[in-house]
C-alpha cells in the first residue's frame, strides 16, 4: 500500500492510498484531506488499518503530533 501526497490547493493536501484488492481488478482509493494552519486538521477517510500508511505521508508534510 502507498500513499501518493498532492497539494490541491494552497495548505490543503490529499493523501491518496489505492489498496488493489478491493474491488478487483481495478481496486479503491481511499482519501485523507490535511488542512494547514494554526490548528492542522487531518480527515480521515479510511480503515484503521491503513493509517500508518497515511500518518508516514502526513509526517513528510507536517509533524503529526501537531494535529489536533
Amino acid at each position: 500500500m502507498t500513499t501518493r501526497t498532492d497539494e490541491i490547493a494552497d495548505g490543503i493536501y490529499r493523501f491518496a492510498t489505492h489498496v488493489p484488492g478491493i474491488a478487483p481488478p481495478a481496486g479503491f482509493t481511499f482519501c485523507q484531506f490535511l488542512v494547514r494552519g494554526d490548528e492542522p486538521l487531518l480527515f480521515h477517510c479510511g480503515p484503521r488499518g491503513m493509517f500508518p500508511a497515511v500518518h508516514d505521508a502526513v509526517a513528510r508534510v507536517i509533524p503529526v503530533d501537531s494535529l489536533r
